[in-house]
């Protein structure tokens, strides 16, 4: 079994953990960016080329924990959350050439991945819990986390992803914005709704 470690604080997380041999690279955005731009303008092919994977290697090694912490919790289980981990970096190197560096390029990968884990959720109705997570515990602490963790997975798309960002990966409603492509309004109109909608459930469980 291969070793695990825990992924990086900078955001709220579920300290859910990747595999040993992701590093979170020293290249920043800009940095990667700019490498990009060089090769565009190279004139030597195989060093473009070679400049090329090299980009590619520290956009998943800086972004991998985020983008795989995202999928587990939009879709509640880590076999899937480490397909659609593959599945949005696939997409994100087959379109890094249309990436213009309007929004950083953290936002615009992770814009990616929450399309393709809300694409995954409506057309497989995926979970966030599985039943076997489910069952009765004799803490009320335990069960009060299970049927929190149900009710999130019971919220539509749209208001489960604007939760997630917010109130468990720390995300802005400028940044849930540009991640989703809608307003910021849009944004605090849905994480209301979302915790409204929660809060009700809750309290059915308790009368």
């Amino acid at each position: 079994m291969k070793k695990v470690k825990k992924t990086p604080k900078s955001r709220k997380d579920a300290n859910l953990s990747v595999p040993s041999n992701v590093k979170k690279g020293e290249m920043t955005s800009d940095g990667i960016s700019a490498t990009l731009t060089g090769i565009a303008s190279g004139t030597d092919a195989l060093d473009g080329a070679r400049a090329r994977e090299k980009a590619l290697e520290k956009i998943y090694e800086n972004h991998v924990p985020m983008v795989y912490n995202l999928c587990y919790r939009m879709l509640g289980n880590r076999a899937d959350a480490q397909d659609a981990t593959q599945d949005a970096f696939v997409k994100v190197y087959r379109n890094l050439d249309k990436f213009r560096g309007r929004a950083k390029l953290s936002t615009w990968i992770y814009r990616i991945t929450m399309n393709h884990c809300i694409d995954r959720l409506r057309r497989k109705r995926l979970k966030t819990v599985q039943i076997s997570e489910m069952q009765a515990s004799p803490k009320r602490s335990h069960d009060t986390r299970i049927a929190l963790e149900k009710a999130i997975s019971d919220l539509s798309p749209s208001y489960r992803s604007v939760f997630i960002l917010h109130d468990v990966q720390g995300f802005r409603h400028a940044e849930i914005a540009e991640i989703l492509n809608i307003t910021p309004g849009s944004s605090k109109s849905l994480l209301h709704r979302s915790r409204s909608i929660l809060r009700k459930k809750l309290e059915g469980l308790r009368r």
